[in-house]
């Protein structure tokens, strides 16, 4: 089970039992011990499964962020399996959607086994999502060789039509990243911890890894499977080389149409979530994100920000100022939100911010900071500033996100009535 783990663990448990079982089957373990910082790399980064400690029992008055935290983060993981962690029988479950519960002292063959249904389940789905992807015509390839002296076993054409890299020491990662099939010997001592470092980068997440094997390696070979390393084929090299070609130049095919495939599915998700202006999310995501959301965090804020005088501005200056004056507002933004922060173009000239997890205190001031940076610099040969409403929502209160964007967008026309460029926030 070669893969990337992420470890939440914000309730604290000892989980080095179940962190050490993954380590010995070349598992790449990220840890982390807060909501944000789980959901920001869950979101940036390649993951394939996530391990969460659940906490023994749940307080009425933090139970709500916790659901609400789970909510977010199934929705993000998606095909994701998403696996809880106990400390024993007695520990009490949520009622929450995962796939799997383990004790800490699981033994390390049944974890592995049982992780390793629902992440099979998961590379099931990303290949299903390659068929029906049409490929172009490619000329060259680019092979790489790890720990062998001569490419004798391969047939000729392939040599001819490939860019063969003959690699004898390990690691030598930076010059191969452009690689499209990697050929590893399996007679030497570091075979395995090669594959393994192999798959553990993102970028080789679906390449095709091959290990060449003989009489000799045959029963190493055995130990290989039995860990599970992922490679993608075995070839002795006394094999007919023309079979040797046909297979090796599958594994390229289907590698290549995996990037097409991939290319296209992240740019159509990314044009149906961001507001290509902007560069922040858009009004369509943002209302699926409310919808989805089953209870409230805790010590959220909502911030709604609209330009002051924008449509003079417009008819002044024209529709290409006015949309780099959105830009630079949306920049601006970005630049002083928090990485958990969520922002989005709400309508023409109007953003919204959705703070989780966070004091009154810090939100205000967070809008105030993005109040006074914009209004200090000018845009163009015209001052540019904004108008910005802020509401709250503290612990035991049942206001709903729905509302309290509607309260932020209420003040935030109060702060423009009264002459703009300020903050009014709901107290």
């Amino acid at each position: 089970m070669v893969g990337r783990v992420l470890i939440i663990n914000e309730n604290k448990l000892d989980v080095s039992p179940i962190s050490s079982k993954l380590q010995e089957f070349y598992c790449s373990i990220q840890f982390s011990k807060s909501i944000e910082d789980s959901l920001r790399i869950i979101g940036t980064q390649s993951i394939d499964a996530v391990f969460l400690s659940l906490p023994e029992n749940i307080p009425e008055k933090s139970s709500k962020l916790f659901l609400d935290f789970f909510s977010f983060l199934r929705q993000l993981c998606g095909v994701i399996p998403v696996f809880g962690l106990v400390k024993s029988e007695k520990h009490l479950i949520p009622s929450i959607e995962l796939e799997d519960v383990f004790q800490l002292d699981i033994d390390g063959a049944d974890l592995i086994r049982r992780a390793n249904v629902f992440i099979k389940m998961k590379n099931l789905f990303d290949d299903s999502l390659l068929s029906g992807v049409h490929l172009d015509e490619y000329n060259t390839q680019k092979i790489v060789m790890i720990f062998h002296n001569n490419a004798d076993f391969l047939h000729s054409s392939i040599i001819e039509n490939s860019e063969i890299v003959m690699l004898r020491t390990w690691p030598v990662i930076d010059s191969i990243s452009d690689s499209d099939l990697f050929i590893i010997n399996m007679n030497h001592i570091q075979a395995n911890k090669c594959c393994a470092d192999l798959r553990l980068r993102r970028i080789n997440r679906y390449k095709p890894i091959v290990f060449t094997f003989d009489e000799y390696s045959l029963e190493k070979l055995k130990q290989s499977v039995e860990l599970n390393l992922e490679f993608t084929d075995a070839i002795n090299i006394n094999d007919n080389p023309l079979v040797t070609k046909c297979r090796l130049n599958s594994f390229i095919k289907y590698k290549k149409r995996y990037e097409v495939f991939s290319k296209k599915l992240k740019n159509s998700l990314y044009l149906s979530a961001i507001d290509p202006l902007t560069e922040v999310y858009n009004r369509s995501f943002f209302n699926d994100y409310l919808k989805k959301k089953k209870h409230n965090f805790l010590n959220s804020a909502v911030v709604m920000l609209d330009i002051d005088k924008f449509k003079t501005i417009n008819d002044q200056f024209g529709h290409s100022f006015a949309d780099s004056m959105l830009k630079y507002v949306s920049d601006m933004i970005k630049r002083y939100i928090r990485a958990s922060d969520i922002v989005a173009r709400y309508g023409g000239d109007e953003f919204v911010i959705i703070m989780n997890n966070v004091e009154k205190s810090i939100a205000e001031n967070i809008a105030c900071r993005i109040q006074k940076k914009i209004s200090d610099s000018f845009f163009g040969n015209t001052k540019c500033t904004v108008s910005i409403g802020v509401c709250c929502i503290g612990a035991g209160e049942t206001t709903s996100m729905y509302e309290a964007v509607s309260i932020a967008d209420k003040f935030m026309y109060v702060a423009k009535q009264n002459g703009g460029n300020s903050v009014k926030v709901c107290v």
